[in-house]
């Protein structure tokens, strides 16, 4: 319990404590301007600033607010009750300022050692961010503030000892439960933002999602009619179809929103026959995130022109990462020939293994029929040995299940090692065409395609 300031005090006392108190708010009023300062130079000009170049949301502002006023309260407190005049409530002003910016300066080599990597990741990305920079700076000058506080605080606090322990032990537990009650919320407002962010962009990406199954289904009945028919050409017009297709390929005026689709047959320029198409899904308009044209012709490989709504960037025809990669032909045919490299002096394995199939980025697949057939979600490959002969070689042949869903292509690795692919319904043999090898890497061009949105 204490008592009122005894007014037989020495003069001298009074004043010093006063002096001392005064040094103290101008001390609390200049770290909070050192911490309004960094707010707005690193959570608005570079946390902010990377959250949106990486795509995902702020939290919601209630979150900042919650946090800003949850970090203001001690400010306010140790304020009030150093402009008290009493010794009591002096000393445990100066508790609650050394308890909070003393859990600062605890912290400090954490904070300085997340700054530095900021900075250096400022660096290293090109030219310093100046935001960045003066954010550490300002940092830096906070340490110091705090600094100040602590020891100014320590010297006005043994004027009652018990007081000012008081006022430090409140504001570590305010300090330490606060922060266990503020961090879930905070985690909430930020799945809440994502969850936001997700749907808004299932709702923006929608009609390009609608678009590219739509050729692709249109895309995967042209095939398959030609698969059975391969003596006919391709149709000269999809409107209106053959009536004994099973599909419809009626476009409609406003078969997908927001996108215009278009067939175009491929004339062979000797003989005048349809011997190719092209299906296009064309934006109604550019500068929409993620809505690039898109094409697919008889091969089965989608092709976009990318980035198509970027201004001073050059837009090339790319192929979209699919189902070479995905069938995972090249890694599984490599991994044999390693395995018959270190493990069987060069002798192609007579049945697949574990050890043979070695390790797969994408899908490890089921070992089926004592290793002669392999079984992903989508995709079924055949190993076929050695020939008689020729027992260094061996060949593979992988086939899309899901046909129109999750894939389009067929691959044969032969004997020789030479890639043939199908974009029909059916096992890839050594009579198609050879794989085109710009589908091997995400985003690469096709010099054969003749292919110019406007």
């Amino acid at each position: 319990m204490t008592g009122p300031h005894n007014p037989t005090a020495p003069k001298s006392n009074a004043a010093t404590l006063n002096s001392r108190t005064s040094k103290l708010r101008i001390a609390l009023i200049a770290a909070f301007v050192a911490t309004c300062v960094f707010f707005l130079l690193f959570f608005v000009s570079v946390a902010l600033q990377h959250r949106l170049q990486e795509g995902r949301p702020s939290p919601p502002v209630w979150v900042f607010l919650l946090g800003f006023g949850f970090l203001l309260a001690p400010y306010i407190i140790s304020w009030i009750l150093l402009s008290d005049r009493e010794e009591g409530p002096v000393a445990a002003g100066a508790g609650v300022a050394c308890g909070f910016f003393g859990a600062f300066v605890l912290v400090s080599p954490y904070a300085f050692a997340v700054m530095s990597l900021f900075v250096g990741m400022s660096a290293w990305n090109g030219p310093p961010n100046p935001g960045i920079m003066a954010a550490a700076l300002t940092l830096l000058v906070y340490m110091v503030v705090s600094l100040w506080i602590v020891w100014s605080a320590f010297r006005i606090g043994k004027v009652q000892w018990s007081t000012f322990g008081a006022g430090v032990g409140a504001t570590a537990f305010y300090l330490f439960f606060g922060f266990q009650f503020l961090m879930p919320i905070a985690n909430r407002g930020q799945m809440q933002a994502d969850q936001k962010k997700a749907q808004a962009d299932m709702d923006l990406n929608k009609p390009a999602r609608l678009a590219g199954h739509t050729i692709v289904s249109l895309a995967t009945c042209l095939l398959r009619n030609h698969m059975l028919h391969p003596e006919a050409d391709y149709p000269a017009t999809l409107n209106p179809h053959p009536a004994d297709w099973a599909c419809d390929t009626n476009f409609g005026t406003n078969a997908v929103p927001e996108f215009t689709l278009e067939y175009a047959p491929q004339k062979d320029a000797a003989t005048g026959r349809v011997t190719d198409f092209q299906l296009t899904a064309m934006p109604d308009r550019k500068g929409i995130r993620g809505r690039d044209p898109v094409m697919i012709d008889s091969r089965g490989i989608i092709f976009v022109d990318y980035p198509w709504d970027m201004e001073n960037v050059t837009p090339k025809v790319t192929v979209e990462e699919g189902d070479f990669f995905y069938s995972q032909i090249e890694f599984l045919k490599r991994n044999i020939e390693k395995y018959m490299k270190d493990k069987t002096n060069g002798v192609a394995p007579a049945t697949l293994n574990a050890d043979a199939i070695g390790s797969l980025g994408h899908e490890m697949p089921t070992i089926e029929d004592g290793g002669m057939r392999l079984e992903t979600r989508d995709f079924e490959t055949l190993y076929l040995p050695p020939k008689a002969g020729n027992p260094g070689q061996f060949a593979l042949s992988v086939l899309c299940k899901s046909y129109g869903q999750n894939c389009l292509r067929s691959y044969f690795a032969d004997y020789d090692g030479s890639i043939h692919a199908t974009g029909e319904p059916r096992q890839a043999t050594a009579k198609d065409p050879a794989f085109s090898r710009c589908e091997r890497f995400f985003g690469g061009e096709c010099d054969d395609v003749i292919w110019d949105p406007i």
